[in-house]
């Protein structure tokens, strides 16, 4: 009798899990509104959640990735044999108009029919003054092991510098993730290599100096088992933070261990030396998370999922990451798995501005779109 309760209570505790697996969904996308925010004939635009985000009011700067495009059915569609360039896509209202600006950091440069000849190793080099992080119009992007800064909302940007952390000997795989405390003093977020070499594992650093410096603080995860038949399908990366009122960091991960993906969230209570695990709220992601934390306290997370239907996703969280509500579909007319990397912001207004690249049967040609939704 004890064995038959023991498999009826394991039968409960799965059916529970199972149904925990599969949240309610609810579709927007029809009341969304949709917009295009980078596109050039001929051209890729990819990945803004490596490029980053940024935003001041109403005001919303979208860093992308713009290549010549090949059609590729394996692989993203970039034609490989010829340069591509860093862009940028700024809106004034909210997000509902855009326009294309080059990015002016390096000697890359794009002309009116796409990318023109440029020198790709532009020599970093070190911060020697430190930068004021609470200036108004101050922007900070990391990428791999450079850091570019700006004081008037992305137009001009200063460096690139070189991007160290303290105590951490392998290469940075950087993207755009930071918290800024105060004039001199910022916590980064970051993907680095893991000891078997392979990416990836993440980190937190800190700044006291402006950025002259930054100091190890902690793992956000432990290092990925690696499988045995390829190591650089196991990496726990590309971090997106948000700091709650009481000095708790929540995090949401892209996790990998081998054919299993999954958006993990985990926090800290003693700014950022340890982490915990909190929750997982998606399990079939295949694609970074965007996480921010809204004006009325809750937390939203936004995600591209690459298993059919291709669609662009949202949860919203009131307890702080522990648990989600429904899935919140805002978009699922891609053509292709070659899409997401999503970045989003929160306007004046409350709407949600929610960024990523997309590719759709009337535009075979991966753009940069825009969602701007209700929460």
């Amino acid at each position: 009798m004890r064995r038959i309760a023991r498999l009826l209570l394991a039968a409960v505790f799965t059916a529970v899990a199972g149904a925990a697996e599969k949240p309610p969904v609810r579709d927007l996308s029809g009341e969304a509104k949709h917009v295009v925010a980078a596109a050039r004939p001929g051209f890729f635009c990819g990945w803004p959640a490596n490029e980053g985000i940024w935003a001041w009011g109403n005001e919303i700067l979208v860093g992308f990735y713009l290549a010549p495009y090949r059609y590729n059915p394996k692989g993203h569609s970039v034609d490989g044999s010829k340069p591509g360039v860093d862009a940028f896509a700024r809106s004034l209202d909210g997000g509902e108009t855009w326009s294309f600006e080059p990015a002016s950091y390096d000697s890359r440069a794009v002309s009116s029919d796409g990318c023109e000849t440029w020198s790709y190793d532009k020599e970093a080099k070190k911060l020697t003054r430190p930068l004021d992080f609470s200036r108004p119009g101050f922007a900070m992007k990391l990428r791999n092991g450079r850091m570019y800064c700006s004081y008037d909302r992305g137009r001009s940007w200063g460096g690139p510098f070189r991007l160290r952390v303290e105590g951490i000997d392998r290469p940075l795989r950087a993207r755009t993730d930071y918290i800024v405390e105060g004039a001199g003093q910022a916590k980064i977020f970051l993907p680095t290599l893991k000891s078997d070499g392979a990416s990836g594992r993440s980190l937190m650093a800190e700044t006291t100096d402006g950025g002259q410096s930054f100091h190890f603080v902690g793992w956000l995860a432990p290092e990925p088992e690696t499988p045995k038949e390829n190591s650089k399908h196991s990496f726990s990366i590309m971090p997106s933070t948000v700091k709650l009122p009481d000095g708790t960091l929540v995090t949401a991960l892209r996790e990998r261990r081998g054919r299993k993906k999954w958006i993990e969230i985990r926090r800290s209570v003693d700014g950022g030396r340890t982490w915990e695990s909190l929750s997982i709220p998606s399990r079939m992601a295949w694609n970074p998370p965007s996480l921010i934390r809204l004006a009325d306290g809750r937390l939203c997370l936004t995600y591209g999922d690459r298993c059919k239907p291709y669609s662009i996703r949202a949860r919203l969280s009131g307890d702080g990451g522990r648990s989600w509500g429904p899935v919140l579909i805002l978009r699922r007319d891609a053509a292709s798995w070659d899409m997401g990397y999503v970045r989003s912001v929160q306007r004046p207004d409350g709407k949600i501005v929610t960024l990523y690249y997309h590719t759709t049967a009337e535009h075979p040609e991966q753009f940069i779109a825009g969602t701007v939704w209700q929460p």
